[in-house]
């Protein structure tokens, strides 16, 4: 998708590429594409809608997590697949165990 920002000087649009990308220039982002939301099945055709849609919904759009974030979620899923679990996380299962346990013999009274 073509972005385009707007000079100061002379208030024209310049196409930004990698290279040629500037902090200092207001930014015009074009149309987005149309989709199906895999959540409601509903059609997203542009930003307002996706803002409204994602906050409906609880979601945040995958753009706004950075790539250490996706790196360390994959460390997290394959101790998941090996096995390995965390201090903390064996910690935490112990108490929701004992948490469970405790709210039974509560019900049972």
């Amino acid at each position: 998708m073509a972005r385009w920002r707007q000079c100061k000087e002379t208030g024209k649009f310049i196409p930004i590429d990698g290279s040629a990308a500037r902090h200092d220039g207001v930014a015009v982002h074009g149309d987005m594409a149309s989709f199906v939301s895999p959540i409601d099945g509903s059609v997203i055709s542009d930003r307002k809608q996706y803002r409204d849609h994602c906050k409906k919904h609880g979601v945040v759009p995958a753009q706004e997590f950075s790539p250490e974030f996706y790196a360390k979620k994959a460390e997290e899923r394959a101790r998941l697949y090996t096995g390995e679990r965390t201090r903390e996380q064996i910690r935490e299962d112990r108490m929701k165990i004992h948490e469970t346990i405790n709210r039974l013999e509560r019900a049972k009274k």
